[in-house]
């Protein structure tokens, strides 16, 4: 009995291994804590210093994003931040004019947009501003109001749908949101029943001013073209009928004579004639009128033609070929355009990306003109997706045919678009991925493109730190002559506006930090407005507190956030 006390009392002796490694990586843990800890409480410490420089504006924006990243972490000291410029917009100075009052009333959709995904309290007293303002404004500055309220309902969604349908109904009392569109779509993915409440306050107010924008905006939800993410999600035909109605209400109570005949054939044109078949499907008995008010406004121009003509088609157009034979019996260079990208995008839709290319080449350069700059935009992004297509398929050869026909001053956009899709797994004797990301930053280094837009050098540095991370700091430094060139080149077109040169979603990551903290500050350091360098800061700190959170120890009970501002 004695020799087994004794086993115990010697193996209650001996150090417990798995008990010694949870310490250390406790200890270890802490350590990781308490570092993320102060590089989180300098970067504050460093936008409180750069708040002097930003105007009042700037600065109130500036509290409350400081409150946003620090809400989880200190929900105390980030109130307090929080309460500063809210106070600020609910003083209203004496004798205030009305472009100091614009201001102010943009600063508050601004902080609205902020505040209320996290404080519900706090961001009904921003809307209480708004909507006790609204009698007073004028009728584009109420919009404004109303579309900075459906945006808030906007950032709402995925976490209390609920509010964000009360907000929704607060917009349309206020005004005439012309966002509606997107905060039902939303709503409809989240909950369809709040989505069709929305839709049936919509049409309510619909029918107290038949207001023409606001009848576009429903028809979007209520009949989205086929192409449009999502557009399977619809109200029920019954709702959509009493959309139908409203539609029928509005040409009769606008009949179309020579003096409104380009006003009301515009709303003819645009929203009507698109779903003259859900006249026919829904409404058979009052297609007849309607149709007779698209053959009224056919005349008003090419455009117009083509729009009606292709809502009064037997057969529609609905393949590749029969849309590029229309792009060949068109006159009008401007119609011809239309069914040419109505070609190309159908074929992208199909998965034939080499022949929606293929279209988009053979447009003229008045054509590219005329779409404006969205060409461009579907040119280098079409060729990522299908030389992405071709390796996957094993195609190196057609990949790298794909990437060099895209045009010499698109091809650094191609480059990172491509790399930021490949698949985590691929074969190493093929991947292009660092001969990519140096071409793309060669091409961006005369490209007139990276200085009108920065944020192409941050897309390149957030691949550069992923996967050639020994240039990311070059690169950074790059990204920031990129942004000065820029604040440079044109000014800030409003104080109030938090507008900036740098996009920084998901740009950094805490490995740069890890690699060379100091460049990176020295980088930050050297960003010549104070804006923008304050937005920088503020993504570095968002990494930085995500870092922390994941470092996972208690929490102190104490304020995080050394210092006062």
């Amino acid at each position: 009995m004695r020799s087994i006390c004794l086993c115990f009392f010697i193996l209650a002796m001996q150090p417990v291994p798995g008990f010694a490694q949870q310490a250390g990586f406790a200890q270890q843990g802490r350590n990781s804590y308490d570092l993320w800890l102060v590089r989180s409480q300098t970067i504050t410490a460093d936008l409180i210093k750069d708040s002097a420089d930003l105007t009042p504006s700037e600065r109130a924006l500036l509290w409350a994003r400081l409150a946003q990243r620090w809400w989880r972490d200190d929900p105390e000291k980030a109130r307090s931040w929080l309460l500063k410029p809210i106070e600020i917009v609910e003083a209203i100075p004496n004798k205030e004019n009305p472009d100091e009052r614009r201001h102010r009333l943009s600063l508050v959709r601004l902080l609205l947009n902020i505040v209320a995904p996290i404080d519900q309290k706090l961001s009904a007293r921003l809307v209480d501003i708004l909507t006790q303002e609204a009698e007073q404004e004028a009728q584009t500055d109420r919009a404004a109001d109303t579309d900075g309220l459906i945006e808030a309902a906007i950032s709402l969604v995925d976490k209390n749908p609920q509010r964000a349908a009360e907000l929704g109904a607060l917009a349309l009392r206020v005004g005439r949101p012309t966002q509606i569109t997107a905060l039902i779509f939303r709503l409809r993915e989240k909950d369809p029943r709040l989505a069709d409440t929305l839709f049936v306050q919509t049409l309510a107010a619909l029918r107290q001013s038949l207001d023409r924008e606001l009848l576009n905006s429903l028809t979007q939800v209520a009949f989205p073209p086929s192409t449009q993410p999502g557009a399977h999600i619809t109200p029920p035909d019954d709702l959509r009928t009493e959309l139908l109605k409203l539609d029928i209400v509005y040409l009769q109570a606008n009949p179309i004579n020579a003096e409104n005949r380009n006003s009301i054939c515009i709303s003819v044109i645009s929203f009507i004639t698109p779903i003259l078949a859900e006249f026919d499907r829904l409404l058979p008995q009052q297609a007849g009128n309607v149709r007779q008010s698209i053959n009224q406004c056919q005349s008003l121009s090419p455009l117009a033609q083509q729009l009606v003509d292709d809502s009064l088609r037997d057969q529609p157009l609905n393949t590749v070929d029969d849309l590029l034979k229309a792009a060949d019996d068109a006159k009008d260079s401007k119609v011809r355009t239309v069914y040419q990208y109505r070609a190309a995008a159908l074929a992208k839709q199909q998965n034939d990306f080499d022949r929606a290319l293929k279209i988009l080449d053979s447009m003229s350069t008045e054509s590219r003109e005329f779409m404006g700059g969205s060409w461009e935009a579907y040119r280098w992004d079409w060729a990522a997706t299908s030389a992405l297509r071709h390796l996957k398929s094993g195609d190196v050869h057609g990949m790298r045919l794909i990437i060099n026909a895209v045009p010499p001053d698109l091809q650094p956009f191609a480059k990172i678009a491509f790399v930021d899709r490949l698949p985590a797994d691929r074969n190493k004797d093929t991947d292009p991925t660092l001969e990519f990301i140096s071409g793309a930053r060669t091409g961006l280094r005369p490209s007139s493109v990276s200085d009108a837009d920065p944020s192409w050098y941050f897309a390149l540095l957030r691949l550069t730190i992923k996967y050639q991370p020994t240039e990311a700091t070059a690169v950074l430094k790059e990204a920031v002559a990129s942004l000065n060139h820029a604040d440079e080149a044109e000014a800030k077109k409003s104080s109030y506006d938090d507008r900036t040169w740098f996009d920084g979603s998901e740009v950094f990551s805490a490995s740069l930090l890890e690699m060379d903290e100091y460049a990176v500050k020295e980088a930050i350091s050297s960003i010549s407005s104070a804006a923008t360098r304050v937005q920088v800061r503020l993504e570095l700190l968002r990494v930085c507190l995500e870092r922390l959170r994941s470092s996972k120890p208690a929490q102190p009970k104490t304020s995080m956030i050394k210092g006062r501002p």
